[in-house]
């Protein structure tokens, strides 16, 4: 349940969305990023491991689980908590540009 405090904000104050704390802008953005940052790297790497032979594609598959789960490393060191339901936004958005990227690396 998210609750925004109805008082009024004055400069320099920042909003909260859950009880007591703060909303911070730059984490949600570097949740929002690496994944999809992840995601294009997983595509270019897929296509050039795979290259023409369609016979590999499934080891195109493999880099993007393996590049899903290095993610798990990489966002506490960079100071991001990430709790159960991150992990589907993380895997959509990972997938997703992977999808996107290699599909226009393929037909290039």
């Amino acid at each position: 349940m998210i609750v925004v405090s109805d008082k009024k904000h004055e400069k320099g104050e920042r909003k909260t969305d859950k009880v007591g704390e703060e909303y911070n802008m730059a984490k949600e953005l570097k949740k929002t990023l690496i994944p999809i940052a992840m995601g294009v790297i997983a595509g270019i790497l897929s296509f050039l491991a795979t290259g023409e032979m369609r016979q590999r594609d499934a080891f195109g598959i493999i880099i993007l689980v393996f590049l899903i789960y290095i993610q798990k490393f990489i966002m506490p060191k960079i100071g991001v908590e990430l709790e159960g339901k991150d992990w589907a936004g993380i895997a959509f958005l990972t997938f997703s540009s992977w999808y996107i990227s290699w599909t226009i690396a393929l037909n290039w």
